[in-house]
């Protein structure tokens, strides 16, 4: 079956392991800094005895510079990895090197985009919306917008082939060639990856409320802090296997 050779493939090649544990260290440094931020805005992470919360606003402002810098780099990741399967490279995880980070200010442009085409549909709907005192065109909108998020990373994923500002990744009209020729196909892998996430998903579920019922404060913090950030790296793999498969679709439908 494809979807288990993406993921013998992403899980083989030379320093597999090396790449892997690397991945999972700044996926987790990353989720429990995000932890602390969400701690300090809230006061508290699902209940009191769960909370990291910075000791002060210095402290507070260095998690923010720290996850904004590895959410950047975890960002170019994502479409350094794809990029290189675009271009039919070997389906391996890439390196995190200086290349990561210029990925992302690549990527950056084109993101920012199709996030104001977001925004004003978004912002008509909602004016619209307030205009005729009836929300269903905001649910409407809302549902398209869910619609159409496959197909617009899969415009993220084009751009990341060669970085080249076209009508192909510019124009909102290309989503109708690509919702046309790929739909299906989309639909269907989608479905696929979603059964597959089912057992990883009711891992986590399990194993994060065997952590919140442990009685003795310290190892509980500890277990669901660990527990983050095992989901975080599943998440990651699992949407590196997505993208995987996005390509690939890109390109057997020449899209």
């Amino acid at each position: 079956m494809r979807t288990l050779n993406y993921f013998k493939s992403i899980y083989s090649g030379e320093d597999a392991l090396r790449k892997h544990l690397l991945l999972f260290s700044i996926t987790g440094i990353l989720t429990l800094l995000i932890n602390n931020i969400l701690s300090g805005i809230t006061g508290n992470i699902l209940t009191e005895q769960l909370t990291v919360q910075p000791s002060s606003v210095s402290e507070y402002l260095i998690d923010i510079v720290f996850a904004g810098l590895l959410w950047f780099h975890i960002f170019g990741y994502e479409y350094k990895f794809l990029n290189n399967i675009m271009n039919d490279g070997e389906i391996t995880l890439p390196e995190f090197d200086s290349e990561v980070f210029l990925t992302f200010c690549k990527m950056i442009p084109i993101f920012i985009l199709w996030q104001i085409y977001f925004f004003v549909l978004t912002f008509f709907t909602g004016v619209y919306t307030f205009a005729t005192n009836d929300l269903v065109y905001y649910f409407l909108a809302g549902t398209f917008m869910l619609f159409i998020t496959p197909f617009v990373f899969m415009i993220y994923v084009k751009f990341a082939k060669d970085f080249e500002y076209t009508k192909n990744v510019l124009s909102p009209r290309a989503l109708i060639k690509i919702i046309d020729k790929g739909l299906v196909d989309v639909v269907i892998w989608s479905i696929k990856l979603g059964a597959f996430a089912l057992i990883p998903a009711a891992f986590m579920v399990g194993y994060m409320d065997w952590a919140i019922n442990i009685e003795s404060q310290i190892p509980r913090l500890i277990a669901y802090l660990a527990g983050l950030c095992i989901g975080a790296y599943i998440f990651m793999i699992f949407k590196l296997i997505y993208g995987l498969g996005i390509a690939n679709i890109i390109k057997e439908k020449n899209l």
